[in-house]
């Protein structure tokens, strides 16, 4: 098995889990206004963040990947498929958040006893 192959099977579990997560909080009224965007964001600086500090550790030898189970692109000294990680957690991770959240409730305070008996 290659790192993409990994990697792929990886993904294809995280993206089912993160669309159900985004269909569970939609019902439920927990997704915030503009998740895809920052879920976006999120996955873009966790990929810039994972380049640099991969390549880095690569540069300083503190680990080397298996050149026959490479694809063969690098982005600076970091193998592409490195890139899944960050963007399994960047989908699974907010996901999981706004599924799990609270349901809203009601801004104004319950009635007390007494203001019900003043209706009544």
């Amino acid at each position: 098995m290659t790192y993409l192959d990994l990697a792929v099977v990886a993904l294809a579990v995280v993206v089912v889990l993160h669309g159900a997560g985004v269909v569970v909080a939609r019902r439920r009224g927990t997704l915030p206004r503009h998740f895809a965007a920052a879920v976006a964001v999120t996955v873009l600086v966790l990929c810039v963040l994972t380049v640099v500090f991969d390549s880095l550790m690569v540069m300083s030898d503190l680990f080397r990947f298996d050149e026959d189970r490479l694809t063969g692109v690098i982005l600076w000294r970091a193998p592409l498929e490195d890139l899944a990680w960050p963007l399994a957690a960047g989908l699974l991770l907010p996901a999981l958040r706004v599924a799990l959240a609270p349901r809203p409730t009601d801004a104004s305070p319950a009635p007390t006893d007494r203001q019900l008996q003043e209706h009544a």
